[in-house]
Order: C-alpha cells, then structure tokens, then sequence
C-alpha cells in the first residue's frame, strides 16, 4: 500500500460505485468506468475532487433528489471533511515503517467515516460516528501462548465502537462473533471463546495479491484463491451455438463451470471443500493432463446473469479476479485491511519487544 496510490497497467479500467436514487428512493449501484493510461493517478484526481464541499454536497444530491438541502449540504461538508482527514494521513511521507502502519490505518479509518455520512439513506453525521469512535475502536487484540508471531496473535470484535457500528452499516452482523473486554491474558479468555478470534496470519491469508507468498513466507495454505470462467462450461457451449451475446435458452438456474488455480500451492479438494467457498462440486481438473494441478467447481446463477455478478470477486492491478472466504461473515477487502492495520497498530505502538 504505497503513498503515491494504487497503480494499474494502461488501459486498465476500473469500477467505481455511482449510486443512483429511483423515485422510491431505493438505490442500487450502477458501475461507472473510469479509462486512463495512468489508472492509479485517475483514481486519486478523482478522490481528491472530494475534498471540495461544493463537489461532495452535487453528488449526494444527484445520488438523492428529494433529500432535504440542509442535510445535503451539511454532509457535503463533513464528507470533504473526512476525505481530507484521510488524504491528509495517506499522503504523509512517513520515513519509517512504524509512521507508515500508523498512517494507514487512520486513513482507513476517515474514509470509512466518509463512506457513511456520503450515503444519503445514512442517519449517520459526524457527530454521532463520534459517539461511536469515543466508545473505542471496536476491536482488540491479545497474543496465545502457543506458536509465533503473526500465526498466534489474536484479534477479536466487540459489540460497539467504530468498526462494529460500520460493519452494521454495511450490513454485515458481528453479534454472533463479538466479545466482551479484552481480558489481561489469553488463559482468561473463556475456552468457548477463543474461537471467535481470528489469528492475524489468518487475515494475511485473505489478502489476494499475498496469495502466491502465503505458503512461502508462514508455511500455510492461502484464505483467497484465483479464479476464472471456464469456457468448457455448460453455459458457454450454449452461448457459442447461438449468435453472440444471446442467453441460454434456459429458465431454471444456469451452471457455470468456474476454475480454481493454484499459485504455486499444494492446494487439494478436501482443502477447499472444508472453507466457506460460494462453489458446489469441487473438483480436480484434469482436462489437460494429472500435472495441471487445477481445480474446476460448479456455480449456480439465475439466468440472463454474468456468474462473476452472483458472487463476491475481488481484483486489482496486482492480481486477476478472486474469492475470499470470509471473516466473521466479511469478504470486503477494505474491511480486512482495516482489521490488518489496527493489529499493525497496536504492535507498533504498545508492543515494543515484539515491534523490535
């Protein structure tokens, strides 16, 4: 995550979300495209036209005509607001790997902020994420006794605070999963509870771009995984006998033929059929011969939808598409860096030997 921004090849295109409001006033996402020979340097322009108010307030009232102009116009303010808090902390030029984890982090943290006062549905101002943020982070972390760093450090959610009132924002239920206070040590922590932690080489796990180092550099096996269309998919023969781009001629739901590859690692069927995968029926791929090491799985989608817009795919301008399983029912990447960073964090700052 370096401080000149994401970066891509030329011509990459990237999506970002316009939401648009229809006269219920239920939004949906469209995707809005945005072209250039130096994607990376579009993708930060267009961001820091954010830290403009005047800006910030026309696109929330695009995104919802019939919000009143005083709410509009005082989340215009506090959305520049945070995009600026934000730029301010990833723009630093920090000359040490501590201020860089530190910085970050915080720079997570304002654009979470920003994304919630932004939505015109939201309640949220910045006062009231403020009462949220004064109740603590909303995570903690504490190490085990067994194994070594990072494979037996422990992060854990509670109940309140910043990161489990965002995740409620975006839908996502930790309830099942939070804990209390951190106890003074691991042996305090309660048996039944233990589980509900999640080991920070777990989270290095699910980071995509990790996925070719994972086995290298901790010993063991990756938490996201490349994948792609196979072309010998039932749907595919079918697209290919009519003309081009007519759907299958089909109303029940339609299988796809989805590939699972390997980045090197000793992956096996039990191993992804033991993980919370959105695949049926995985298995080897040996269509071009035992050494392919591949895997192809089935995916079921409604018809007249493309498969990779039926689930949750992740890619960037360092790897091709992929899944993650998800974390206490989390798969977005900006979540799991956020809870990456906050563990960094706290090494940084409160755990000297170990930072050393």
């Amino acid at each position: 995550m370096g401080s000149s921004g994401p970066t891509a090849d030329d011509r990459e295109v990237v999506a970002a979300e316009r939401v648009t409001t229809d006269q219920n006033a239920q939004a949906k996402l469209d995707p809005e495209q945005l072209v250039a020979e130096n994607i990376g340097e579009a993708v930060w322009l267009r961001f820091r036209r954010l830290t403009s108010s005047t800006l910030c307030r026309r696109t929330i009232e695009a995104r919802a005509p019939t919000l009143p102009s005083a709410v509009a116009e005082q989340k215009g303010q506090e959305v520049a607001s945070s995009v600026r808090g934000a730029l301010g902390y990833w723009q630093t030029q920090p000359g040490s790997l501590n201020a860089k984890v530190l910085s970050r982090y915080y720079a997570l943290l304002q654009v979470s902020i920003a994304e919630q006062v932004a939505d015109p549905a939201s309640a949220a101002d910045l006062r009231k994420i403020q009462s949220h943020t004064e109740s603590g982070h909303g995570l903690w972390a504490i190490a085990a006794p067994e194994g070594e760093f990072p494979a037996n450090y422990r992060i854990a959610c509670q109940g309140r605070g910043h990161f489990y009132e965002y995740c409620r924002y975006k839908g996502i239920d930790l309830a099942p999963n939070t804990l209390g206070r951190r106890p003074d040590s691991w042996e305090k922590l309660a048996e039944d509870k233990r589980s509900r932690t999640v080991a920070l080489a777990d989270m290095f796990r699910r980071i995509p771009e990790l996925q070719p180092l994972i086995e290298e550099t901790l010993g063991i096996q990756p938490l996201s995984f490349r994948v792609g269309y196979d072309t010998r998919s039932p749907e595919a023969l079918r697209r290919h006998a009519y003309a081009p781009g007519t759907p299958p001629r089909e109303e029940g739901p339609v299988t796809t033929f989805i590939g699972i590859y390997p980045l090197g690692q000793k992956l096996s069927v039990e191993y992804l059929k033991s993980l919370e995968l959105p695949f049926k029926n995985i298995r080897e791929d040996n269509a071009l011969g035992p050494r392919n090491n591949n895997f192809l799985a089935d995916l079921e989608h409604p018809p007249g939808t493309y498969w990779h817009h039926y689930i949750e795919i992740y890619e960037s301008g360092y790897c091709g598409m992929s899944v993650i399983v998800p974390v206490w029912g989390v798969r977005d990447i900006l979540i799991i860096h956020f809870i990456i960073l906050y563990e960094l964090s706290i090494v940084v700052r409160y755990l000297p030997s170990l930072w050393h």
